[in-house]
């Protein structure tokens, strides 16, 4: 990993502080898998194998092309991509997944912090515009489509999020602080706090195609596989409730005559193209100090509230079209949380 980042502070006064800053990072030689014993695209087309039961050893055997254009490997009408096991580079097996040092990442950001300080109280806010690409997600549970042509699968890293604001702010309430009497005592010594935070969602891949059209035989295989074929922006069009987040109808359903229905090339789809949804929250507490006799003796009764507003942030969407869930919201988060609790301090 490389790392490298240039950033700019002012102070304004003793109480206020203003930074912007460029970070970024590099990746290269990251372990992962990729499926060692596939084929290129468009290679079943353009060669010669035996049909039935033969094979390329038997003597006098006819051949004919290992696909027939227009056709697909796989899923329901296609043809047995057992036939594609004659021209595989290494013949007498099928999926070979190889772990390899050859994948590559990178992050790019733009961070920003505002901090101002009062007598007792203090805020705080911060902004992260970035963008993180990798072309594998993973180190062993993902594996490029086309293994020979990886950086079909460069796009949004799993983490990625491209809008990130966070405030975070103390108040101290100025009044009665010495708390001399039962006024004092009633009406002095509180606390405000609280955070807010508002992402933009997390990147999502189309998945779920269990055909093969470009003849890649990787249907099936350990790790690899295919992606849909997009037909338009999934971003744009759809409904963002709980039923249909993205526009499910932008990528295509499997096709089960038999006929590719994009032709025989490798899908258009790329990693992390559906946007998720964006994570809101507020978070609030506030705290009563009791100061009484000597040495610094104080209780503190505290009540704390997560997401007080009880936001229903969605997490997790279903885009594989083989799903009964394709296009809904599968996993939700942050219910409102409360919390009472007392400290005593000497």
């Amino acid at each position: 990993m490389q790392h490298w980042s240039l950033e700019l502070q002012r102070q304004f006064g003793a109480k206020t502080l203003f930074s912007v800053g460029y970070f970024g990072s590099k990746g290269t030689h990251l372990i992962g898998v990729y499926e060692l014993n596939d084929l290129p695209a468009g290679k079943a087309l353009a060669t010669q194998c035996a049909t039935g039961s033969n094979t390329l050893q038997t003597a006098g055997v006819v051949t004919v092309p290992c696909q027939t254009p227009g056709t697909y490997f796989g899923g329901t009408g296609g043809v047995s991509a057992n036939i594609l096991d004659q021209i595989r580079p290494y013949r007498g097996y099928r999926s070979i997944t190889m772990l390899t040092p050859q994948f590559n990442s990178n992050y790019n950001s733009l961070q920003t912090l505002f901090q101002r300080r009062f007598a007792d109280s203090q805020i705080n806010v911060a902004y992260t515009w970035s963008k993180n690409l990798t072309d594998n997600q993973t180190d062993r549970s993902t594996a490029p489509m086309d293994s020979y042509q990886i950086r079909l699968d460069r796009g949004r890293a799993t983490l990625d999020r491209r809008h990130v604001f966070t405030a975070n702010y103390i108040y101290d309430l100025p009044w009665f602080n010495n708390q001399h009497d039962f006024v004092g005592h009633v009406l002095g010594g509180w606390e405000l706090s609280g955070i807010v935070s508002f992402q933009s969602g997390l990147p999502f891949t189309g998945l779920g195609a269990n055909f093969d059209p470009a003849g890649l035989g990787n249907t099936p295989a350990l790790v690899a596989g295919n992606r849909p074929e997009t037909l338009c922006d999934p971003n744009t069009g759809g409904a963002q409730t709980f039923l249909q987040w993205f526009n499910s109808a932008c990528f295509q359903l499997n096709p089960t005559n038999g006929v590719a229905p994009f032709g025989n090339k490798v899908s258009n789809t790329g990693r992390g193209s559906v946007n998720g949804p964006p994570t809101q929250r507020f978070d609030f507490s506030v705290f009563k100090n009791i100061s009484f006799g000597e040495g610094g003796k104080s209780l503190q009764l505290r009540g704390e509230a997560f997401n007080i507003f009880n936001h229903t942030n969605f997490r997790a969407i279903s885009a594989t079209v083989t799903a009964a869930t394709y296009g809904q919201v599968t996993t939700v988060r942050d219910p409102r949380t409360i919390q009472l609790g007392v400290k005593f301090m000497f």
